[in-house]
């Protein structure tokens, strides 16, 4: 997937409280669906990086992308590890993503 700023996505505004848009990446095989990666405390001495990322769908009769739903929220405690997370999130495998969204149980 590649990621691209330049497309029209609806955004209601209680989404995007505190939030900052990172990016936008349109599936390169299925054109109407992407994702929204949002971020919150992207700053280098940071403590609670936020990042939510959100399906997204486009009707054939729309020329914008709707919010479908979010699909996770990740947080960092380092800008380095959150950055990194960020520039691996578009080409990441999809057994890499759907570990990420459904680690293993702590067992104690």
């Amino acid at each position: 997937m590649k990621k691209n700023t330049n497309i029209n996505v609806n955004i209601p505004n209680e989404i995007l409280h505190d939030m900052e848009i990172h990016a936008t990446v349109v599936s390169p095989v299925d054109k109407k669906t992407g994702i929204l990666i949002l971020t919150s405390g992207m700053k280098h001495f940071t403590k609670e990086i936020v990042i939510r990322i959100y399906l997204l769908h486009r009707e054939d009769t729309k020329n914008h992308f709707d919010i479908q739903h979010e699909l996770q929220a990740f947080s960092f405690t380092s800008y380095l590890q959150a950055k990194k997370f960020l520039n691996h999130l578009p080409n990441m495998s999809a057994l890499e993503m759907l570990v990420l969204l459904k680690p293993s149980p702590q067992f104690q």
